[in-house]
């Protein structure tokens, strides 16, 4: 009856068009092939006539998906390899000969067709068993030994995920794909219905029944290459041969704890090249909307979450990164040659895996986590606290201590709300870099605006009879509860714009360290936020002493200011998330004030400046 299912299955690919090749399936064939062969032959010996049949049949249908490919400079190799491996088995070569093939013609595979080998998000192992009982367990029983009460007569029998010499040989991609495409002849379906996220979650879980389960809470030793792209194409087998001896220990981790991999800020990166891979893939197609997206999420989703911690070790590999990355989306806007598009991926492939070493081998020193945890919150906090600060001290100033609440509303709001964005981005749903910076952006555009609103009714004020007025005003009236809102808005909007970044980057630093890092981590932060304080402190205490006039004039001068750093800002991040366009100019770059070599966001600040300026003028004309 196998042999009979096996010709079903040979039949099914001969009749299949030549145009319709599936890089995919023929993974899932030469996978299978890596796997059973040991079945069929040992020591040049069929000891299996089913399992031998089977395997020619799979390498017939090989052969064909081989030289139904696109053409490419690799084909020919490919079929090559192919003819080899037929050539091999009607030898009956050894197992490790034929391993060998298959593990060249994957990886030839993979990278010549960009095929996503790697979850986009950590799989989930809970969600994983309760599939596998919901899809999987009347046939593969219910701890995977294949003797489920569905699996009496079939033919063939259901995999039994506990066999260890199965387990060796397969691959965490093989599980998903054969989700993914199903098997003919068998009772293995496509799992059409099941999410990307569900068939990973899936066969992360089923990859796992077969390590013992007292073995399943070692602690694990990374190795520096040991990446999840890398892991989820290679054999526990392979892992064993490439890492040593503790390739398998690595291996049995990623299956049974895959969350303590996806901390890892290398598979980041990993993530990142993959998605410039898309990007050649969609460009050749001839879609360079979707490639500019894959770009996008490239630096958004991949790099952008490491940049601090790269920054940390080599500044200048960050920005030179940061740099070619956003090269790229320009190239790809102007519809420059695919081949110029290729070359760029290659110098930011090159580049990143220069970053991925570094990330991989350094761990970060005691001094280097403290004080990238002091600066992290300085950067990200000082343009929140001039603002909460300054308009704390204009209602001390005015005599409105009463309302200084509606400032804490604000900023306390933010602060609640970040910590919720960041629990949910971990907990309920993938929030991801596009969204993320989309939000900082529209924040900063919209701080901006509030600050020049409050900046110039502060400057109109410093006028000698504007100001005389004012203060001889009732005050209850002259600063209304519609203009007190406005100041909790504005502390809200400055703040929350901060938090969200400042926990994403925290986490991120928090992983990159050991458990002697996070003391230091902790001093840092807490030396931050002492010297956030005490500036605070200052700009209250300054501030107050001085004549209200010049009070207004410097505090409206200090929102001015913010405002043209929010405004820079909030362009950079709309640009990083693809939405407005990111023209290269020779200037300086000054990321605390919000100065970026871009034409978008220098032409917006001038063009604040020149208001300012005019503005100023006829005011104090008029004055």
């Amino acid at each position: 009856m196998k042999i009979i299912n096996s010709l079903f299955v040979a039949a099914f690919l001969l009749l299949a068009q030549p145009v319709n090749a599936d890089p995919q399936q023929l993974l899932q064939l030469i996978d299978y092939v890596a796997v059973d062969y040991e079945g069929a032959v040992e020591n040049g010996q069929i000891v299996s006539e089913s399992e031998y049949a089977e395997m020619q049949d799979f390498t017939a249908g090989i052969t064909l998906q081989l030289a139904s490919l696109p053409e490419n400079e690799v084909k020919e190799g490919l079929i090559k390899q192919g003819d080899e491996l037929a050539q091999s088995i009607h030898n009956k070569d050894s197992v490790v000969k034929i391993r060998q093939i298959i593990a060249d013609m994957r990886h030839q595979v993979i990278n010549t067709y960009q095929i996503t080998v790697i979850p986009k998000v950590q799989p989930d192992l809970k969600r994983g068993a309760m599939l596998y009982a919901n899809n999987c367990a009347s046939c593969h029983g219910a701890n995977g030994a294949g003797d489920g009460p569905a699996a009496v007569g079939m033919e063939p029998p259901p995999v039994d995920f506990t066999d260890k010499d199965r387990y060796q040989q397969r691959t965490l991609y093989g599980l998903y794909n054969t989700m993914t495409q199903g098997v003919e002849g068998t009772g293995m379906m496509a799992y059409t219905e099941l999410s990307d996220e569900e068939r990973w979650s899936l066969a992360f879980y089923v990859g796992g029944l077969a390590i013992d389960t007292n073995k399943k809470n070692f602690a694990v030793n990374y190795h520096p290459l040991a990446s999840v792209e890398k892991l989820t194409t290679m054999t526990p087998h392979q892992a064993e041969e490439l890492y040593g001896e503790k390739g398998g220990s690595v291996m049995a981790a990623l299956r049974t704890h895959p969350e303590l991999f996806y901390k890892k800020d290398a598979n980041k990166l990993e993530f990142a090249k993959k998605k410039l891979a898309d990007v050649i893939t969609s460009y050749q197609d001839n879609d360079p909307k979707q490639a500019y997206q894959y770009a996008v999420e490239a630096y958004l989703d991949g790099f952008e979450l490491t940049e601090q911690n790269i920054n940390t070790l080599d500044s200048n590999l960050r920005l030179e990164i940061e740099t070619t990355m956003t090269g790229l989306r320009n190239k790809i806007r102007s519809g420059e040659p695919v081949e110029n598009i290729i070359k760029e991926v290659e110098l930011i492939n090159g580049k990143l895996d220069a970053a991925s070493d570094l990330l991989g081998t350094k761990s970060l020193s005691a001094g280097a986590t403290f004080a990238s945890a002091f600066f992290i919150l300085l950067r990200e906090g000082l343009e929140a606290l001039l603002v909460v600060a300054a308009l704390l001290a204009f209602l001390t100033r005015t005599d409105r201590k009463d309302a200084r609440r509606y400032i804490h509303f604000g900023w306390i709001g933010a602060v609640v709300l970040g910590l919720f964005t960041w629990w949910a981005s971990v907990s309920i749903i993938d929030i991801s870099g596009g969204s993320r910076e989309l939000t900082e952006g529209v924040a900063a555009i919209v701080a901006t605006v509030i600050l020049l609103y409050v900046g110039f009714w502060m400057h109109d004020k410093s006028s000698a009879t504007k100001w005389k007025k004012f203060i001889d005003d009732n005050m209850h009236k002259a600063m209304s509860s519609g203009t007190l809102w406005t100041l909790t808005g504005l502390s809200f909007i400055a703040v929350y714009r901060e938090a969200f970044e400042t926990i994403l980057f925290y986490q991120a630093l928090w992983v990159q360290t050991g458990e002697d890092g996070h003391s230091m981590a902790m001093g840092g932060f807490l030396a931050a936020v002492a010297v956030l304080a005490i500036i605070s402190l200052l700009i209250m205490r300054y501030s107050v002493r001085l004549p209200l006039r010049q009070f207004f004039a410097v505090s409206g001068g200090l929102m001015f200011l913010l405002a043209i750093v929010f405004a820079g800002k909030g362009v950079a991040a709309l640009q990083e998330a693809g939405f407005i366009i990111s023209t290269p100019v020779n200037f300086v770059r000054i990321d605390l004030l919000g100065i970026y070599p871009n034409l978008q966001g220098l032409l917006l600040q001038l063009v604040l400046i020149i208001i300012a300026v005019v503005l100023w003028n006829k005011n104090a004309k008029k004055a």
